[in-house]
């Protein structure tokens, strides 16, 4: 039995408190979220591998997952998911494969989607990964899902799966794509992730919702905490917004230092004077946490 996988079990089954997710794009980051008060740390295609090995997940090799999976697990305390991406289409054996391996390296749970992954030759090396084009039969993702919770019973029944759907991106009959998700729920998905597109209709997230009986995550930007709380959405996942925070004050750093040479290094050490991040010490990621003011579960809207 995994305790974490226990802890992560109660973010997403709670109720009435929806949780606001940021993913980890590297395991230092994953320490600043640990001590800024989030809960769990997820690792995912675009803003975990595409910035720490420069390629997106579906073309990294499961080894080559573990490896990096490993530094995170290890980098905090508190449960850590990775996305799964890379096996759809492969078949049950490489979902059990893929189970195992995350359970061995202490990971509290993963994530397994229904698309095609792109293997064209622009994918070869892509940093980011492409649209949704299409996803897998519906019986081919039961078979996968079925494998997963029977080899987790052996290893850790705490293990937690979520199941991410991206039928809503090509497919307008949503009764078809809840009846995708119903078939998802009763083959043993503990959270169900509705992978809509970026002007994702409310109505139709309702819609989904109400039709649902597990916790479902749900990524848009437009939805505040309290239309998440009303509508029974266990979490709202922003995933990218550390990432590109980090990377766009870099970008900014670099450009000015590009220009102006040098003494623009005293400027950007004032500006940020007092951030526990522009400093090295022993007592660093304690003064981190000491220093936050963010509540255990951000409940930003």
């Amino acid at each position: 039995m995994s305790a974490k996988g226990k802890a992560l079990r109660e973010i997403f089954y709670r109720k009435g408190d929806p949780y606001r997710h940021i993913s980890a794009p590297t395991p230092y980051a994953a320490r600043m979220l640990e001590a800024a008060g989030f809960e769990y740390i997820f690792l995912g295609g675009d803003v975990t591998f595409g910035v720490m090995v420069g390629k997106a997940g579906v073309m990294l090799t499961l080894t080559e997952k573990i490896a990096v999976a490993r530094y995170f697990v290890e980098a905090v305390q508190i449960p850590v998911v990775m996305d799964c991406d890379e096996i759809g289409g492969l078949g049950p054996a490489w979902a059990v494969r893929a189970c195992e391996e995350y359970i061995r390296v202490g990971l509290a749970g993963m994530d397994i989607d229904d698309r095609l992954p792109d293997h064209s030759i622009a994918a070869a090396h892509a940093e980011r990964e492409p649209g949704i084009e299409g996803v897998i039969p519906v019986q081919a993702m039961v078979d996968n899902i079925k494998a997963i919770v029977e080899t987790r019973k052996a290893l850790d029944p705490d293990f937690l799966l979520r199941v991410r759907c991206y039928d809503y991106w090509n497919n307008p009959d949503t009764d078809d794509t809840i009846r995708r998700l119903q078939a998802y729920e009763a083959a043993g998905a503990d959270v169900l992730y509705l992978g809509g597109p970026p002007s994702f209709d409310p109505e139709v997230v309702k819609k989904s919702l109400k039709a649902l009986k597990v916790p479902c995550t749900v990524p848009a930007v437009w939805m505040t905490y309290e239309w998440a709380k009303e509508n029974g959405v266990c979490e709202i996942r922003t995933p990218y917004e550390l990432e590109m925070i980090m990377h766009s004050a870099g970008w900014e750093f670099l450009a000015d230092f590009r220009k102006n040479g040098n003494q623009v290094i005293p400027q950007w050490r004032k500006k940020y004077e007092g951030n526990p991040f522009m400093a090295r010490g022993v007592d660093f990621y304690k003064k981190a946490a000491g220093d936050m003011t963010i509540a255990p579960r951000p409940k930003v809207g």
